[in-house]
């Protein structure tokens, strides 16, 4: 079997290359630009380009046997460019389109558990929940249309599952992702408070061995919830600083304090001409996502697992530690 992969150079998709090539499946990869530290030892064909070019598409998709899309642009400040929409709706479009001209079989969608509805927040959240509404962060409404458009384009033809990870921590987070800057900059102490909130934090692993499962596991016109389990900024501290050795103390601050702090923030960002240092949509996440997440039915028809979060936090440390990320 060929697989044929988007997102190849980001935190999910590096933890895919792995889970493929342990399964001796061979691999075709769609890299913008020139950063191929994610496929560094791996016998990987590359393609350049991005899911908005048709030709690079089709380069990637003729002779595959299947794909998994994990490409995204994920945004917690809006949309103000359009590139979450493009990227995130327009690009899936255009990428299943191209899959289904090529002849591919069996296409896996990576969404995110942002595609719903998070409340009410201490709720179970299942796959019957009802999806982000039209109120939605663009992110989360972005995520909720491109597996509208990936679901639709299931048939006979070409067989498409859809799965929603969490949170995603562990190795192989080469640039690093936005959790994985939050240890880096708890570690060295860049960070000390946090907010008074958590997510739910999967283990990119168990996502990427679940989502190598839907190969040949799951059922067409279905998606799949891959949550970990939900857990505090201040715990995620705590763990971190038991598996590293080193003590890491921080304040956490409630709700109100963050959201008092919001202009201010703004303000910063924008004489600086950076990112804010946190959002609305940040915090909402933070404080709002639900904490009841159910994995029944993947575990049921992905066999997907869950390891213990201090085993996942123990290897970003030592992955991290032998990256040289760690100062």
């Amino acid at each position: 079997m060929k697989v044929a992969l988007t997102g190849a150079t980001g935190h999910l998709g590096a933890a895919v290359l792995q889970e493929l090539f342990q399964k001796g499946i061979t691999i075709k990869a769609l890299i913008r630009g020139t950063d191929f530290s994610s496929r560094e030892g791996l016998p990987v064909e590359i393609v350049n380009g991005d899911i908005l070019q048709k030709d690079p598409l089709q380069k990637l998709l003729e002779g595959s046997d299947a794909l998994i899309h994990c490409a995204a642009f994920i945004s917690v400040n809006g949309d103000p460019k359009g590139m979450v929409h493009r990227t995130n709706v327009e690009g899936t479009g255009l990428v299943l389109e191209t899959a289904k001209q090529c002849g591919i079989k069996r296409v896996i969608h990576i969404s995110s558990i942002h595609a719903y509805n998070q409340r009410p927040s201490f709720e179970l959240l299942d796959e019957n929940r009802e999806k982000a509404g039209e109120k939605a962060f663009a992110y989360d409404r972005s995520k909720k249309l491109g597996q509208e458009i990936a679901l639709a384009m299931n048939g006979p033809e070409m067989e498409v599952l859809v799965m929603n990870p969490t949170s995603i921590v562990g190795p192989y987070d080469f640039k690093p992702s936005k959790v994985g800057k939050v240890i880096l900059d708890l570690y060295a102490g860049r960070l000390p408070f946090v907010f008074d909130g958590g997510f739910d934090f999967c283990d990119c692993r168990d996502v990427a061995h679940a989502i190598v499962n839907g190969l040949t596991l799951g059922r067409p016109g279905e998606n799949y919830l891959l949550p970990g389990k939900w857990h505090s900024l201040k715990e995620l501290a705590g763990l971190f600083s038991r598996v590293s050795g080193k003590q890491i103390n921080v304040i956490a601050f409630p709700p109100v304090i963050g959201k008092a702090g919001l202009p201010f923030i703004k303000s910063i960002a924008y004489l600086k001409k950076k990112e804010p240092l946190y959002t609305i949509e940040a915090l909402d996440a933070l404080f709002a996502g639900n904490r009841c997440i159910s994995s029944a039915k993947a575990k049921q028809e992905l066999m997907y697992t869950i390891r213990p979060f201090e085993e996942t936090l123990r290897d970003t440390f030592g992955w991290f530690q032998n990256k040289g990320y760690l100062v």
